[in-house]
């Protein structure tokens, strides 16, 4: 019977699967899910979009045409991530059958899951690597830790700024190599490896761009220091933007007119500010944007600290009310270019479903802040005397956690409430994982 029972976990994951599929297939998709899906379809690529979720839907449409494979090959991924991570817990097999059905079915995780988005992709693997590491626990195993490492690499290769999600666990596994009895050598040879590792994932989560069909991009940031130029020109009364970096001379109507603090995009709309990822800049340009970009902070301090704190605000969800909840939910299909139409047929059990969704976005449900809080009281548990290794890596996870979500306070473009999928997971996993070991102990 207990050989059987070990299956129980991958039998709800199986169920979730199959739920998800009947009501959700062939997924949702924003613009630029569409326009990877069309970069898929012609075998065009750029970077700035990374190049990989691309790629692998290509392949998915040679078996199945359109966005269905794509979504089923997400959720299937991500839900048995959810049971890798479970059944590596030390819990009887209904906690951990629990724990599968509350995580993918969690209203933020189950709300983005729908949309085929590589903020989803990218909170996948992070979870296949902790699944990884919690095998590794159990039994030292360096082929846990090098499936991990290759986890983390799929991470970095979904979105550019995951790296900063992946150092806690890059440094976990050089700790838990073993370098011998020397505790000052193993320090050091453990700090070396944990950077060696950390170049070395950067590096390989960028071959996907070496690809000749994949289009380079420079200044991948523009859109975002011209949106905060603009903000900073609003507030000072004074447009900022160097003229290399526009067009018509735009005014301070103009940006008032097409501005929103929740999202870069709009300040797009009049043609009249030029960012880098719809016209490539020349040298002139490329010099007054590395301009623009360290005077920002530095000549107009505290109007790029509003802009940066009010989108940060409305991020982490300590103002509900004011983001439109298109900037947390998106069940569309956006037409993009050739894309085929999809068509599905209607059905009652999905509206139903979405509805109580949409009706939860301004709840606690959706607050960013509460998962990064979370995440912060799982890391007290550092102060807790002889803490087993189990606690330990809850900790890493997160403080996984909160390094992913922090720095989206600088680099952000959006409130986008996917760019937090990663983080609010994390929160979850690092709780379970924490309580998990905790039980454990007690029960010896």
């Amino acid at each position: 019977m207990k050989r059987i029972a070990v299956f129980f976990p991958w039998l709800m994951a199986l169920a979730g699967i199959g739920i998800m599929l009947w009501l959700f297939s062939p997924g949702y998709m924003s613009w630029d899910s569409s326009y990877q899906w069309w970069q898929a379809r012609h075998a065009e690529y750029d970077s700035v979009h990374p190049p990989l979720l691309a790629m692998i839907w290509r392949l998915c449409e040679q078996v199945w045409q359109g966005p269905g494979g794509m979504f089923a090959l997400q959720i299937s991924l991500l839900w048995a991530s959810l049971a890798a991570v479970a059944s590596a817990l030390e819990r009887p097999v209904w906690q951990q059958c629990l724990l599968v059905l509350a995580l993918g079915f969690w209203p933020p995780l189950f709300g983005m899951s729908i949309h085929i988005w590589k903020d989803v992709w990218t909170m996948l693997a992070f979870a296949w690597a902790v699944a990884f590491l919690l095998k590794d626990l159990q039994q030292a195993s360096r082929t846990m830790r090098v499936l991990a490492l290759l986890a983390l690499v799929a991470a970095c290769a979904f979105r550019h700024n995951a790296i900063t999600g992946a150092l806690p666990f890059l440094f976990w596994i050089a700790h838990r190599e073993n370098f011998g009895r020397t505790t000052a050598h193993a320090f050091a040879k453990k700090s070396a490896l944990g950077i060696l590792l950390c170049l070395s994932v950067l590096g390989l989560s960028k071959l996907p761009n070496l690809d000749p069909r994949v289009k380079s991009a420079d200044h991948l940031l523009s859109a975002v220091i011209l949106w905060d130029a603009s903000a900073v020109s609003l507030q000072k009364g004074k447009l900022i933007i160097p003229p290399e970096l526009s067009k018509d001379s735009p005014t301070l109507e103009d940006l008032k007119t097409h501005f929103s603090d929740y999202s870069a995009a709009t300040i797009y709309e009049s043609g009249k500010i030029l960012n880098s990822l719809q016209f490539p800049y020349s040298a002139a340009q490329s010099q007054a944007y590395d301009e623009l970009t360290w005077s920002l902070p530095l000549d107009h301090t505290q109007a790029y600290l509003q802009h940066r704190l009010r989108l940060t605000e409305l991020l982490l969800g300590l103002d509900q009310k004011a983001l439109p909840d298109s900037q947390v939910l998106m069940p569309v299909r956006v037409p993009f270019a050739d894309n085929p139409e999809v068509s599905v047929l209607p059905s009652e059990n999905r509206r139903l479903v979405l509805e109580t969704l949409q009706s939860w976005i301004d709840t606690p449900w959706f607050a960013g802040w509460i998962y990064l809080s979370l995440a912060l009281l799982t890391c007290l548990a550092i102060f807790v005397k002889n803490r087993s290794v189990q606690v330990e890596l809850s900790i890493v996870v997160a403080v996984s956690s909160l390094a992913y979500a922090l720095p989206l306070s600088i680099v952000s473009g959006s409130a986008e409430f996917r760019y937090l999928a990663w983080p609010v997971l994390a929160s979850l996993i690092s709780t379970a994982i924490l309580f998990a070991s905790w039980r454990a102990e007690k029960t010896r």
